[in-house]
């Protein structure tokens, strides 16, 4: 382990979310690391551009160019060879609780394989999870060797650090404030920054979405019918997403 401040570049796990802000934040302005030093590594779920764009929102690529230019810092922007869309209809199953493969396949792995091409380097990969959240993250160590770490072979050494776990999201917010810099656009939808279709969105919140974007709702709510699973459950039993929201209670608004 080293100090810091010792490491050869430093990888921010960017979602453009609070969280992911508050992290280039502490880097830049409590850890004074150099922005030369720092790179903001976001991983599109959707994966290519070019294909079908159901779970990103289609604010996030503008957000990233604001939140880089804001900060200083450059962006990479890295994706897998499966959109999420297509690890469910491989799975015929939408992730849930037990298995986030939503997080696993298009973050997590994402991140590990482009990782890999770096050797005789020292990297710090930094990501935002706090304890606030959940019991499960509170359980997750600040420190520890990320899977990518190879020193014998590679000599490649990968540390991963989560320097906000004890940060509460009022203070998240704040630091954006207090930097000027304005917060995702999704947040006045949702709570948090995740998939606009997340496993974990309210009713409140996924009927907010639906009527934002009507007809890539309709087309979630086909893929359940075609894969005869459900993305949400209640009590163990299958919930429909028109269920789940009550859709004969829908009204129609513009929240944009």
């Amino acid at each position: 382990m080293y100090a810091i401040d010792q490491y050869d570049t430093y990888h921010i796990n960017f979602s453009g979310g609070a969280d992911s802000l508050a992290l280039a934040l502490i880097m830049k302005y409590g850890y004074k690391i150099p922005t030369e030093k720092m790179v903001l590594v976001h991983m599109r779920v959707d994966g290519d551009p070019e294909k079908k764009q159901l779970f990103d929102w289609p604010q996030t690529d503008e957000y990233l160019r604001y939140a880089s230019q804001k900060l200083g810092i450059p962006l990479v922007v890295i994706w897998g060879e499966k959109s999420l869309e297509e690890r469910i209809r491989d799975r015929k199953m939408f992730p849930d609780k037990s298995c986030r493969f939503c997080t696993s396949y298009t973050k997590r792995d994402v991140y590990a394989k482009w990782v890999r091409q770096f050797d005789n380097c020292k990297i710090l990969m930094l990501t935002g999870e706090r304890s606030e959240e959940s019991s499960d993250r509170a359980k997750e160590p600040f420190f520890e060797y990320h899977p990518a770490h190879a020193t014998v072979r590679k000599k490649r050494e990968v540390h991963w650090f989560r320097p906000i776990k004890d940060m509460l999201k009022s203070q998240v917010k704040q630091l954006a404030a207090n930097h000027d810099i304005e917060l995702h656009p999704c947040y006045q939808w949702v709570s948090r920054c995740s998939c606009r279709f997340c496993i974990f969105n309210t009713a409140s919140e996924m009927e907010r979405v639906a009527q934002l974007y009507p007809e890539d709702w309709e087309y979630l709510k086909r893929m359940e019918l075609h894969l005869g699973h459900t993305m949400k459950s209640k009590r163990g039993k299958p919930l429909s997403l028109s269920e789940f929201v009550n859709e004969s209670q829908l009204t129609i608004a513009n929240f944009i």
